[in-house]
């Protein structure tokens, strides 16, 4: 009997960063993707020692988009500001401007580096063994006002 064929693990994470690379494109500012383990549930159990390797992508203004990477849970940032005019773009950072952030962040336009960054850290952390692993969570902003016609 023939086995079916397998995809290569390589080839399944290079179509995942394509996937997402593509949905990512012409996002409205204040939009966020979060990606974690499936199924994973956040009791916020201060004991907790496991890590949970997750990021988090948030549209700006201009096409620029912020990716935070983390071992912990990732909370929402309430953004005072989606201004990208002095933000430093392409530099990947290390610093203590975000407690959960615990593995950097960066500010891009390219979304096929996001996605790529989002990929390996999940494929290479044991993040996920495969991408049937993951899960993702869409939130799209909130208008205060309702459109005029």
């Amino acid at each position: 009997m023939d086995e079916p064929d397998k995809t290569s693990d390589v080839h399944e994470w290079s179509d995942m960063a394509t996937w997402l690379a593509e949905s990512l494109v012409d996002k409205p500012v204040g939009f966020i993707v979060e990606m974690g383990p499936s199924g994973y549930v956040d009791y916020d159990d201060a004991d907790r020692e496991d890590d949970v390797v997750c990021v988090q992508i948030q549209a700006l203004a201009d096409g620029v988009m912020m990716l935070r990477r983390s071992r912990t849970v990732l909370g929402h940032l309430l953004i005072a500001d989606y201004s990208s005019d002095k933000l430093p773009l392409n530099t990947w950072l290390f610093n203590d401007n975000f407690d959960d952030c615990t593995d950097g962040y960066i500010f891009t336009r390219d979304v096929q580096l996001l996605a790529d960054i989002c990929v390996t850290w999940f494929r290479d952390n044991g993040g996920a063994s495969s991408t049937d692993d993951l899960g993702m969570e869409y939130r799209y902003p909130d208008e205060l006002l309702p459109p005029t016609d």
